[in-house]
């Protein structure tokens, strides 16, 4: 059929990624400006390993001037043998660590205690003034 002419619309199919890459980007904006503030607010852990044939015996006198032991089982808290509840944890920490030159609080958690007791413990050391914070894992029934 001459002078017949046949015009067609092709449409192709394709993928517009300019919103995708801009959420992506927005979100690596946003994830760098909030990243230093998450991280700078976190507690530093730095796992130490004792020798199993090094053994320290210390005795009380010694532990009250050399280190605040904090104790969580499941009857209750103890600061270096006295019993304290927690809603009166973070003032004793403060009076103890007031006169101390070695701010460190060291937290000695049960095998039976919530995961919420102990972090409960450790928001309140801070809170007391404890400049770092140590864990020490003692198996039930070690005696010491």
């Amino acid at each position: 059929m001459p002078g017949v002419k046949r015009t067609g619309f092709s449409e192709e199919n394709t993928a517009n990624i300019t919103p995708l890459a801009d959420v992506t980007t927005t979100l690596i904006v946003v994830f760098l400006i909030t990243m230093p503030a998450i991280m700078g607010n976190g507690i530093q852990v730095n796992a130490t390993r004792a020798e199993a044939s090094e053994t320290v015996i210390t005795t009380r006198a010694q532990n009250d001037d050399e280190m605040l032991m904090v104790t969580v089982a499941p009857e209750g808290i103890k600061v270096n043998g006295d019993e304290v509840a927690l809603s009166e944890l973070e003032n004793t920490l403060r009076e103890r660590l007031e006169t101390r030159i070695d701010k460190t609080v060291v937290i000695v958690p049960s095998d039976f205690v919530k995961l919420g007791d102990v972090v409960d413990v450790m928001d309140a050391a801070k809170g007391g003034g404890a400049q770092s914070l140590a864990l020490l894992n003692r198996k039930e029934g070690d005696g010491k």
